[in-house]
């Protein structure tokens, strides 16, 4: 999927209008190169990422949340640091890496973002469930089946190799007792994906609740391909149908996959067990990650990145790569 314009203003006059506007004529200036440029992205990206989370966030509290953020933004500069906070705290949060969870930057004080961290804070504890434990309760769930194609593990009569993904990614929680940072920082990525559905995410995942079966979902691998990396590269994305209960559109970044994965078009989730299903409201708000990363040209911001940074072993010492470590450090991908 190649990065998509920002589409005209689709808001009647309102708020939401107004400061859609402010990201259509930054945007817009971006591109004629008056805009000065950002440490990690360049500002096209960034005003993007702003219109396209504003455009496609759920009409409840997070799409007031961002419209009141980039509207309060005094200048430019404090645009682009809201931009990287919702990055920071959303986009690379899903986005798999061998890094840290990021950090979410420092979110303009609203007392609404500051209730919800202290709420994560006080919430989050590591506890006994793992990922072993979600893993064997999600096969027997399904009948020991990927549960796209219906492929049956090799552990139990089949050809897959089946392995559990979290929807709301496990490092999330991960390692948060280590450090004061780590349980802030975690703290205001639940802030952050909390604004973006209405259900009450921060309690049911907390701590080892990262774990429960509402959050996980088995994938496998065959040869070369990974379905579980397809997922948490942000390259594969499931949104519900309509009055269909359990059933959902997959939806891919490079349509090539579909053929060369023989991935269906829908998909119906059951179960023979009373074990929950995957959550649909987690589901969501990986795709709503997925369409604005891709839409708004962070995702290949990304991946562009990693690129660069598997290629250099040794930064430059006359500041050539200058560019790609800002890149690397404002993105919070790791630097080896």
């Amino acid at each position: 999927m190649n990065p998509t314009p920002l589409p005209p203003n689709p808001f009647p006059e309102s708020a939401f209008q107004t400061a859609y506007q402010r990201c259509l004529v930054f945007k817009a200036e971006a591109n004629a190169g008056l805009k000065p440029s950002h440490p990690g992205c360049p500002p096209p990206v960034v005003c993007a990422r702003l219109g396209h989370l504003l455009r496609l966030a759920p009409n409840s509290n997070g799409r007031g949340q961002v419209q009141r953020e980039i509207t309060l933004a005094a200048d430019d500069t404090k645009l682009m640091e809201v931009a990287r906070v919702y990055f920071n705290g959303f986009i690379r949060t899903f986005k798999r890496s061998s890094g840290p969870t990021p950090a979410p930057s420092e979110h303009p004080s609203r007392p609404s973002f500051e209730d919800a961290r202290a709420y994560a804070t006080a919430l989050m504890q590591e506890g006994q469930l793992d990922h072993r434990k979600a893993r064997s309760a999600a096969l027997y769930r399904s009948d020991y089946r990927y549960m796209i194609s219906g492929r049956r593990s090799n552990t139990h009569g089949g050809t897959a190799y089946v392995t559990a993904a979290h929807i709301i990614p496990e490092a999330t929680n991960t390692k948060i007792d280590q450090s004061d940072k780590k349980r802030f920082h975690s703290a205001g990525v639940w802030a952050i994906l909390s604004m973006f559905t209405d259900v009450d995410i921060i309690p049911q995942l907390a701590g080892n609740n990262i774990h429960r079966l509402e959050n996980v979902i088995l994938m496998y691998q065959i040869q070369i391909q990974i379905f579980h990396n397809l997922f948490d590269d942000l390259l594969m994305w499931l949104k519900p149908v309509e009055g269909r209960p359990h059933t959902y559109r997959i939806h891919l970044a490079r349509e090539e996959y579909r053929t060369d994965e023989r991935i269906p078009e829908l998909v119906t989730f059951s179960t023979a067990t009373d074990l929950p299903l995957p959550d649909s409201a987690y589901l969501a708000l990986h795709a709503l990650c997925c369409e604005v990363a891709w839409m708004s040209g962070a995702a290949e911001h990304i991946m562009d990145i990693e690129r660069r940074m598997d290629g250099t072993n040794v930064l430059a010492s006359d500041g050539t790569t200058a560019d790609l470590l800002a890149s690397a450090l404002a993105s919070h991908i790791p630097v080896h």
